[in-house]
């Protein structure tokens, strides 16, 4: 029986060091775009994304159009709670406006709360990065805004995962000073 066991023992190395799962994070990116904003206090809502795009699992559109995924290569944090923290962050950073996230953890209430809808955030087959929608924006200040969005961003290696969540990262940064305009 002891002899059984350690034949087993580099089966199971060898088959635990295939199945291991890597996770990834979008590299922080700073702007260098800097806005003035009337609203002292911004909420960043929850970000809608479209289903394929909510889980973990990064999906990347083949030649024929369909979306494959690697359960073995995953969102550090999920897609959408990734989107709502780095608008934040490079609202905050961007704009002169206390920028906080959903829900609203400063004293009274956001003077401006921003919807973002994503209808497209896909990795296309050409190695590119394709994040549609629309935002809306509430404002206790003034007139409420609503406007759309179309950003398409260079994937610099498609085979690398931390290429692709890097280029994610850059299209948020891009919707970001979109929107810091807008307010």
């Amino acid at each position: 029986m002891k002899t059984f066991a350690l034949c087993l023992a580099p089966l199971a190395v060898v088959l635990g060091a295939c199945g291991q799962t890597q996770y990834f994070a979008p590299p922080p990116t700073t702007s260098d775009v800097r806005v003035n904003v009337r609203a002292q206090t911004v909420q960043v809502n929850e970000i809608s994304i479209p289903e394929y795009a909510i889980n973990q699992e990064i999906p990347i559109q083949q030649a024929d159009g369909s979306l494959t995924t690697d359960t073995d290569r995953l969102w550090a944090d999920l897609p959408d709670r990734a989107m709502q923290g780095a608008l934040t962050r490079h609202l905050n950073t961007i704009t002169d406006a206390r920028v906080a996230a959903e829900p609203w953890p400063l004293s009274g209430f956001p003077e401006v709360e921003v919807s973002v809808f994503v209808d497209d955030m896909i990795v296309r087959a050409d190695s590119t990065l394709n994040l549609t929608g629309t935002y809306a924006m509430k404002s206790e200040l003034g007139r409420d805004r609503v406007g759309s969005f179309s950003i398409n961003v260079p994937v610099v290696d498609i085979a690398s995962y931390t290429a692709i969540i890097a280029a994610h990262e850059a299209a948020w940064q891009q919707l970001a000073e979109t929107l810091a305009r807008d307010l």
